[in-house]
């Protein structure tokens, strides 16, 4: 756990150091979003000229082929570097609400304390992942948005009794296509 907070501190100062100009991202920010996998309400925090601390709650659905789907919490939290907003500036592209290219260190937590489902077996399950992802952000029109992304982490499962980690801990692959709104 150690290390994976001292990857995110190194990552935030490391991209913090890149060149002032007048052109920042967005203070702050909230937006609802609904994705191929879920539902989420997050929040955008300016660090730097360049760089965002996204918070983010939601429910993640998992659909289960012949036996149903079901929905459980989540919690993330990731710091951005919108890597060429200074570039979309300077060719006059829209570039509110972060409308940008970002590379992000995603950290995930997953509970099972309550589940929304259409079947009996509970299936959630509490895990920790940590992904380190790419992804565009775009605006479509003047509330509405669309993310794409794509990254390889790790997911470690937690026992609730013991608190140790799995056996079926590994590699996870996280794609998300999200179209959202603007508050």
């Amino acid at each position: 756990m150690k290390k994976y907070i001292v990857l995110m501190c190194l990552f935030a100062f490391c991209v913090s150091n890149s060149q002032n100009s007048e052109v920042n991202i967005e203070k702050s920010f909230v937006t609802f979003q609904l994705g191929t996998v879920g539902v989420w309400i997050n929040n955008e925090i300016r660090l730097s000229d360049e760089i965002a601390l996204r918070t983010e709650i939601g429910l993640y659905t998992e659909i289960v082929k012949g036996i149903g789907f079901f929905m459980a919490p989540e919690i993330t939290l990731e710091p951005r570097w919108y890597y060429n907003i200074k570039k979309r500036d300077s060719k006059k592209l829209n570039i509110k609400n972060n409308s940008a290219n970002f590379f992000t260190l995603k950290t995930n937590f997953r509970s099972s304390i309550f589940e929304i489902s259409n079947y009996d077996n509970k299936r959630a399950e509490n895990s920790f992942a940590i992904i380190p992802k790419w992804g565009i952000r775009r605006n479509l029109g003047t509330n509405f948005n669309y993310e794409l992304g794509l990254g390889i982490g790790y997911l470690s499962f937690i026992n609730q009794k013991y608190f140790t980690v799995s056996d079926s801990d590994g590699i996870i692959i996280d794609l998300h296509v999200r179209i959202g709104y603007n508050f």
